[in-house]
């Protein structure tokens, strides 16, 4: 099974490292400086994670098959042994970060709720001291 690699495998290598970058800018833009405190930039940060993971499990399952191919190893029932046990750590940790988010969006919206509550509140007792 060993020969030169067909366009797909580069392109699925290329998507992989792609991801990890973005992921990355992604991840980096929405944490600094405490941007995460708004709620877009959080849900951002949360998708810059998974970009960074599926990019990851991409260039694992990418580079496996690349090795394949040029070298004969890893042997075709280790090739489907790892493969799935990629896809079944990158459907656990998707399900972590979603769960993860919707934590954080309900954090954030009761957040949002409590400090528009407290500022009702002290309009109320301006009023009352006017």
């Amino acid at each position: 099974m060993t020969g030169s690699l067909p366009l797909n495998l580069i392109l699925s290598l290329v998507f992989g490292v792609g991801q990890i970058i973005v992921g990355a800018w992604l991840a980096w833009h929405s944490l600094a400086h405490g941007r995460y405190r708004l709620w877009r930039m959080g849900m951002m940060a949360f998708v810059g994670v998974w970009f960074v993971v599926s990019g990851v499990v991409e260039l694992f399952v990418s580079g496996m098959e690349t090795s394949q191919r040029l070298s004969g190893t890893p042997s075709a029932l280790v090739f489907l042994l790892w493969r799935g046990r990629a896809d079944t750590m990158l459907f656990t940790l998707s399900a972590l970060l979603a769960g993860g988010a919707l934590v954080y969006a309900l954090v954030a919206w009761r957040w949002h709720v409590a400090a528009g509550a407290s500022a009702d509140r002290s309009e109320m007792e301006g009023e009352r001291i006017r």
